[in-house]
């Protein structure tokens, strides 16, 4: 499951600014078995009833490596900065920041 949140302001200077962040939790079966939890055999499931939601990126950190998830992070705020109709002249990521279980991309627009 990912979750996906955007913003974005004007300085002082008139330059508008963004921040564009994707967290997801992560569901790798080491995770699951912690603190003395056991697993439990489950039938396959059934991809017939595998519910897909378009508008979500399905990624867990630790089946992708970090360029994997930062390409489509900034695949992903490239289209959202066009929707919210920003940086027509281009755009410019100035900082990632990485967390175990999240990015952010900050920016500016030229």
């Amino acid at each position: 499951m990912t979750d996906e949140k955007f913003d974005s302001r004007i300085t002082e200077k008139g330059i508008t600014e963004f921040v564009y962040g994707i967290s997801w939790q992560n569901t790798s079966k080491e995770s699951l078995l912690r603190d003395g939890r056991t697993e439990i055999k489950r039938p396959r499931e059934d991809p017939r009833f595998t519910q897909e939601t378009p508008d979500r990126i399905a990624m867990q950190a630790n089946n992708q490596t970090k360029l994997d998830l930062e390409d489509q992070a900034a695949e992903a705020l490239k289209k959202r900065l066009s929707k919210e109709q920003l940086c027509a002249k281009g755009y410019e990521i100035s900082n990632v920041i990485w967390k175990a279980d999240s990015i952010r991309l900050l920016g500016y627009c030229f």
